[in-house]
């Protein structure tokens, strides 16, 4: 699994729930990004969470708990997986709030489209987010995104961005320094609209 210089990466498992929940997804800057009512309850966060259980089992591949390396707190998620009605591979993740601004979204994403490209052979990984979201789509940009097109996800607009494994090993191959460049300049609050609700 990914590993990177500051977060651990776990398989989420059912008794995370009640502190995913609590720690991240009732957050209101997090929910506001996941859930077209700008909420998430105990129920919704179970149906996420049984989702990404069920999308390991069936693909041997998902979202893992992000996990502070010193701390050992529960930061968000990050990961991989089909984005719903289609067969691309889509990244998704959420930091809790208060971890923004410190590069640990783009620290995270990175090491899963590494891993991705390595361990799945995928040849392009997508991401999609809110055409307001300028952070987020930054974010993409830094990675080695590059924008593809608007479209209806979920009942939402969104924008959709991709990588192929090509231009993300000559991105890294050009600059090893791309998990901690602009760390603290950047919003670095990427996250995933809806892409995580069940339908």
């Amino acid at each position: 699994m990914p590993t990177t210089r500051r977060l651990l990466f776990r398989r989420f498992v059912p008794a995370d729930l009640e502190m995913l929940h609590r720690e991240i997804y009732s957050q209101p800057q997090v929910a506001a990004a996941l859930s077209p009512t700008g909420i998430l309850s105990i129920h919704n966060t179970e149906k996420i969470l049984r989702q990404r259980l069920n999308h390991w089992q069936q693909h041997g591949f998902g979202t893992w708990a992000l996990v502070d390396r010193q701390t050992q707190q529960l930061l968000g998620h990050c990961g991989l997986h089909y984005l719903a009605g289609t067969p691309e591979v889509e990244l998704t993740y959420t930091i809790h709030p208060s971890y923004w601004k410190q590069g640990l979204a783009t620290e995270a994403a990175t090491a899963v489209l590494d891993w991705g490209f390595e361990q799945l052979n995928l040849s392009q990984i997508v991401a999609v987010t809110g055409p307001a979201n300028a952070a987020s789509q930054r974010v993409m940009q830094k990675l080695g995104m590059r924008y593809q097109k608007n479209m209806q996800y979920n009942g939402t607009e969104v924008v959709c961005y991709a990588v192929s494994r090509d231009e993300f090993c000559h991105r890294r191959s050009e600059s090893q320094d791309l998990i901690i460049d602009d760390l603290l300049i950047d919003e670095d609050i990427w996250s995933n609209p809806l892409s995580s609700i069940p339908e």
